[in-house]
């Protein structure tokens, strides 16, 4: 299946880090991940090259103006901060896909240049999670439904309780699915790829998957 699925890599998930409430009435209501901070010289300098990087969460899609707010924040903030900095960029993750790594806007400053990019991924895996059978997950009584996660490939499983579900590969665009299990034997079926079988481990909580090219991979619940 994995042949027939080609994602490109976008980035690596952002841990959970500091939270910040709304510094103004006028900024909208966002929580503060992490930052990447710029190397900063003995004396001071940093060079035009370094970025500064705000990684911040929100709880649903917002107008252009308001993110245009966010961005001026950030960007003051930034340089008050950091005296000299050339690049300010903020990454703005929805509430429900930070966990896959794919953020909904990226707000860039390079020397004077503003721009706004909205990731269109996000938005579509961030309707996928919150369909009214997604809202089963913390109410299914079969202990398999869940998110599955790969350490070594970065790529994420969804199981729903009315047996739909999609995959992501980091990055990457979901892929939808209907699935069926009967004990330990897992079937996957995409429309546009086929079947997929699996093996499910109820005292782990894993999954394994086996591919021709990425060999034996496992999938643990989280």
């Amino acid at each position: 299946m994995r042949k027939a699925i080609s994602f490109f890599v976008i980035l690596s998930l952002i841990a959970c880090g500091e939270t910040s409430k709304t510094p103004s009435v006028n900024v909208p209501d966002y929580k503060l991940v992490s930052i990447d901070k710029p190397n900063i010289r003995s004396n001071g300098y940093i060079s035009p090259t370094q970025n500064l990087v705000y990684n911040i969460e929100i709880d649903a899609p917002l107008q252009k103006d308001s993110l245009e707010i966010l961005q001026d924040y950030f960007i003051k903030k930034g340089k008050d901060d950091y005296k000299g900095i050339n690049k300010v960029i903020v990454r703005v993750y929805l509430k429900e896909t930070s966990l896959y790594g794919v953020p909904y806007a990226s707000l860039n400053l390079v020397g004077e240049k503003k721009e706004i990019n909205i990731n269109e991924i996000a938005i579509k895996i961030d309707s996928l999670t919150n369909m009214p059978s997604a809202s089963m997950l913390q109410e299914a009584t079969d202990p398999f439904i869940g998110r599955y996660y790969c350490e070594r490939t970065h790529d994420t499983y969804v199981f729903k309780s009315d047996n739909t579900g999609f995959f992501i590969s980091q990055g990457g665009s979901p892929s939808e699915f209907t699935w069926k299990r009967q004990g330990i034997n897992l079937t996957l079926k995409y429309k546009e790829f086929g079947e997929e079988k699996m093996k499910y481990d109820s005292n782990a909580k894993t999954i394994t998957e086996t591919d021709e090219l990425f060999g034996t991979m496992i999938f643990v619940k989280r």
